[in-house]
């Protein structure tokens, strides 16, 4: 039997594919969603002292990761892998609305409860499997570069930008964003986000430089509120090049960030 756990995610208010624009992803946000899991992890904090003095209470070892998904034939999740090899068993398999194919992988968030067992194990053989308990899962929108020469109109609409960082298993380059959002009632505005591709160059020394854009649309989104997002972006489609550099236009303007990608 599976176990759908959406009271706990925001996966309609996450990505959906636009078939429009290939390098994108829209986003829908709904407040009363929004709220519901920010309401369960301030829950989260009001465990009793005891439980903190101890470090047994029955959240203390609730964990975020990014990870793939794996659905089996019946489109349920038993197992995910993380990006450091491990791979995760869980206690209750769930499904989800935006998990639509069977026998297949999706890059998500995942909040989980791991066991003191399975922290020992993870910290003696990384590779382990471990048994866990979902709390939450959000999808993750995994970028593909796309030339610039097949975009209409590239969009830079402003985010917030948190972070990049290489996963451990070198498979992905992630970002951690921060849009302004929010809903009007009737209103169906969406964001879009991309990476555009504006070809690559070579130095002098023969080293090579993609050079990427994010692209964003407000989409005529209300700013009310700051929703933060997680993207990741396939090295394998960067192997032609030394260094990705990426321009990302944030409110406090542009940012360029390089990631070596020569030794992956």
């Amino acid at each position: 039997a599976t176990t759908e756990i959406s009271p706990l995610s925001l996966h309609d208010a996450l990505p959906i594919y636009k078939p429009l624009m290939p390098m994108s992803y829209i986003f829908r946000e709904h407040i009363k969603q929004s709220l519901a899991v920010i309401a369960f992890l301030i829950a989260l904090t009001a465990c009793t002292s005891e439980a903190y003095d101890s470090g047994d209470g029955p959240n203390s070892y609730l964990t975020a990761d990014l990870v793939l998904l794996h659905t089996s034939q019946d489109k349920s999740v038993r197992s995910a892998l993380l990006d450091d090899g491990t791979t995760l068993q869980f206690s209750n398999p769930f499904a989800q609305d935006w998990l639509t194919r069977p026998d297949s992988v999706y890059r998500a968030l995942l909040y989980y409860d791991k066991t003191v067992a399975a922290s020992d194990a993870a910290a003696s053989n990384p590779t382990a499997t471990s048994i866990v308990r979902a709390r939450s899962v959000r999808p993750v929108p995994v970028l593909s570069p796309v030339e610039a020469a097949k975009v209409e109109a590239l969009r830079t609409d402003p985010v917030g930008f948190e972070s990049l960082w290489m996963s451990k298993n070198k498979s992905y380059i992630n970002l951690s964003l921060l849009l302004k959002s929010g809903k009007a009632e009737g209103d169906e505005a969406l964001h879009a986000l991309g990476v555009v591709s504006d070809g690559t160059t070579t130095d002098a020394a023969g080293r090579r430089t993609l050079h990427l854009t994010l692209y964003h649309d407000q989409g005529g989104v209300p700013a009310y509120y700051t929703v933060q997002q997680y993207v990741s972006i396939p090295t394998q489609l960067l192997e032609e090049a030394d260094t990705v550099e990426l321009t990302i236009n944030t409110y406090n303007g542009k940012k360029v960030m390089k990631v070596a990608v020569s030794n992956l």
